[in-house]
Formats: structure tokens, sequence, C-alpha cells
């Protein structure tokens, strides 16, 4: 066993969790680490990105759907190519989460002082990584909004240690609660884009 093994054996032990949640534990902080490097307002902008993507590939797979379709649609568009344009949209949720905040951004409020910064820095951080990891594993299961979309994610449960990771306590955690996290996401986003400045202005 390495130096680093024996390490994480430690802390697993000391924390009364398996190694592999230990590693997990490790992966979320660089994952918030990588995120919050990008800035408060690129963070916002990657939220609603992904959020803006979410929205597209529901509105494409709604009004494409089967039970939505009539001979007059079914003539323009067929039954076929409607499966294809609903599974390919589903990219549109990571394509737009990076193109977004690399084409300017959003403009959101943010706080004035340099610890609310950090603060709310943190937390969308972490709210973010949920987010999306909730989405991942979405469409890995095709489970909640994805249940009937195919996508190239479905293959991740073909590899043994995806399996694995699956059963540790944070993606146990976001796949028993994945209605609950996408749902308060994409209305906390909502809020912040629509109504938050509206709030703020009126409590002043």
């Amino acid at each position: 066993m390495s130096q680093l093994d024996s390490i994480i054996a430690q802390i697993a032990v000391a924390l009364s969790i398996t190694s592999l949640d230990v590693y997990v534990f490790f992966w979320l902080l660089v994952m918030m680490g990588i995120i919050m490097a990008m800035g408060l307002t690129r963070i916002y902008s990657t939220f609603f990105g992904t959020v803006l993507g979410m929205g597209i590939f529901v509105l494409i797979s709604t009004i494409l759907s089967p039970e939505f379709q009539t001979p007059e649609t079914l003539s323009l568009i067929s039954d076929t190519f409607a499966k294809v344009l609903i599974g390919s949209s589903v990219y549109l949720i990571f394509i737009l989460a990076l193109l977004v905040p690399m084409n300017g951004g959003i403009n959101v409020s943010l706080p004035k002082s340099a610890l609310g910064m950090i603060f709310q820095t943190l937390i969308l951080s972490f709210i973010l990584v949920l987010f999306l990891l909730a989405v991942f594993l979405g469409l890995v299961d095709k489970s909640y909004i994805f249940l009937h979309t195919d996508s190239a994610f479905i293959l991740m449960n073909k590899f043994a240690s995806f399996s694995e990771l699956q059963s540790s306590l944070l993606f146990v955690f976001v796949s028993s609660h994945l209605p609950t996290i996408i749902i308060l996401s994409i209305g906390f986003i909502i809020y912040k884009m629509l109504f938050a400045d509206i709030v703020n202005t009126t409590m002043a």
C-alpha cells in the first residue's frame, strides 16, 4: 500500500466512511476549487447556461414527444428524426454551460463586501457541482426528465469503475434527491435573474 493509500485509509477510518468516499470528497473539493477560480460572475453564467440548455431540451422533447404528434406534424418531421433531435438537444445543457460564460456571461448583482463574495462563491460552487452532477446522473440512469432520452451518457453504465462510484455517499445522495436538486437549482437562477434585484430594491 502506498503512502497516499495509507493516508486515505486513515481518513476513511477516522470519518467512518469508505476510501472511495474520501476520494470522491477530494474530487468534490477539486471541482469546487476550479469553479471558484472562474469568479462569481462566470459561475452565475455557467449556472444560467446550464439552465438555458435544459430549457431548450425540455421544450424540444415536449413539442416532439410522440404524445403530442399529429398526422400533420408527422408529415413535417418523422418520429425517428424527432428522437434524434431530442437525443442531440440534451448536449446543449453542457455546451451552453461552457459557451455562455465564454461569450461575456450575464449581468447579476454581486455582494459588495469581500467576505460576501467569498461566501457566495463557495456556496454557489458547491451548488453548481451538485446541479451538474444531478443532470449527469439523470442522463446516465435515464431518470426524471431524461426518462426517454437516449444519449452517449448511458454508456457510462458499462464501466465497472463508474458503477463503483455510484455507490459513494455523494452519488447516492444526489441520485436520491435528483429531482429536488434540479428543481431548486433552476428556481434559484430564475429568481436571481428576474426577481432578486426587485426584491432587494423593495427591501432597501
